[in-house]
């Protein structure tokens, strides 16, 4: 490669140790890269040895999803100048039914795998697979897709395989240990009975069990000091505040420790004056609730500011017909209206704008006379992303309207 870059022109220069600030743009890549990573580990519930699979995963699903960097577009359209085909895009750790190869089975043997799947084959019409019941990590093509259900996502089964990345000696060393060595440690239902040795089997792993439930105990002072000590008078010079500090709430350690005499943790009369401020703070706060909401007409129509807003109000309403002039029916009161009033800020905190809504009293409607169906055009994300995963599993046409 140097000779190369020589020969090109290019002067190569690398980052210092431990500085990735020297290498932002790669390192805020590794970092959206390891985050899509992360979350189909997490979704599909694979042990850490997937993790390389889930990564290069990752790396599929950004290369063809939509990016506001690029201008709504995939990375993948800007290299080839098409669009990516979504169709091989399946989730990660789905259940999945591999047909069997012919040569490799008899008329009495089952015509499919039950496996796992972990990504698409580059180079290769095929999925990259994981079998559940041989532990073995193979390509193939006639593949049966599961996609909402996760194999993994309900069993606690021990994980204890090897494929040819992995050799079969470092497969139970220390630095990758597998889940069915670490569930024994980590579930403990009965501390007491553990620390009995008498209980416990004979096993390699006894020792290691007896260090976690037996931690070294931290050296802690006798009795008769802890009693030395809370018996200790306290200074009763009052504590004030530095001068500097006068303008800022300030609250001390030792108030927040001491109980009240209700027993509150809280009490109400904990509470800060406009008095305690100075002038200039004393100004400023006030100021920022100097400009108060007018609670009916009658107060916003001595107020020039709020009689401007309502005109704009009227104003806006009649562009756009949002009501139409009709003779009302007989014994029937039409439903009022009223002047909801707003003053809208800036982050700063100076006023934008006063805004005047007109509303109906909705409230005053009677079902039967006044409407016959309700309907509250409301719904969750956590609905509209099921709406999207039903659709994209059963091959639905999504339809959006206002």
């Amino acid at each position: 490669m140097p000779s190369f870059y020589a020969a090109k022109g290019i002067i190569h220069q690398t980052s210092c140790v431990e500085t990735p600030q020297q290498n932002g743009r790669v390192e805020r890549k590794h970092q959206h890269i390891l985050n899509v990573g992360r979350a189909l580990l997490f979704q599909s519930k694979l042990p850490k040895t997937f993790w390389s699979y889930a990564v290069l995963q990752a790396t599929y699903i950004i290369n063809r999803i939509p990016s506001p960097l690029l201008h709504n577009e995939s990375p993948y359209f800007l290299r080839f100048q098409q669009h990516p085909d979504l169709n091989e895009l399946k989730v990660f750790g789905s259940l999945c039914y591999a047909s069997t190869i012919q040569n490799n089975r008899t008329k009495l043997d089952t015509r499919a795998r039950k496996v796992v799947y972990l990504r698409h084959k580059q180079g290769v019409k095929g999925s990259i697979l994981f079998d559940l019941n041989t532990k073995n990590i193979f390509v193939s093509r006639n593949v049966t897709f599961y996609e909402h259900i996760l194999p993994y996502k309900n069993t606690h089964s021990s994980f204890d395989w090897e494929y040819h990345s992995i050799p079969h000696d470092n497969v139970h060393n220390d630095t990758a240990p597998s889940r069915a060595h670490s569930e024994p440690i980590v579930v403990i239902d009965d501390p007491p009975s553990i620390s009995a040795s008498s209980n416990l089997p004979h096993s390699p792993h006894s020792t290691l069990l007896h260090d976690i439930t037996d931690p070294p105990s931290e050296s802690t002072s006798p009795p008769s000091e802890v009693e030395h000590n809370t018996n200790l008078r306290r200074s009763t010079r009052p504590i004030h505040k530095p001068s500097h500090l006068s303008d800022y709430v300030c609250n001390l350690l030792v108030d927040s420790v001491q109980p009240s005499s209700t027993g509150t943790p809280y009490p109400i009369s904990h509470y800060h004056s406009y008095a305690n401020l100075s002038v200039d703070h004393r100004k400023f706060a006030l100021s920022l609730t100097a400009d108060e909401e007018p609670a009916s007409y009658n107060q916003a129509s001595m107020h020039e500011c709020w009689v401007q807003a309502m005109d704009v109000e009227l104003q806006a309403l009649a562009q756009n017909k949002t009501w139409i002039f009709v003779d009302a029916p007989p014994n029937i009161k039409p439903i009022g209206s009223r002047w909801v009033y707003k003053v809208k800020h800036k982050a700063d905190g100076t006023i934008e704008r006063y805004k005047a809504r007109l509303v109906a009293k909705g409230y005053n409607q009677v079902e039967g006379i006044d409407f016959f169906e309700t309907f509250s055009p409301v719904a969750k994300i956590t609905t509209v992303r099921t709406l999207i995963a039903l659709a994209a599993i059963n091959s639905w046409h999504l339809h959006q309207l206002d």
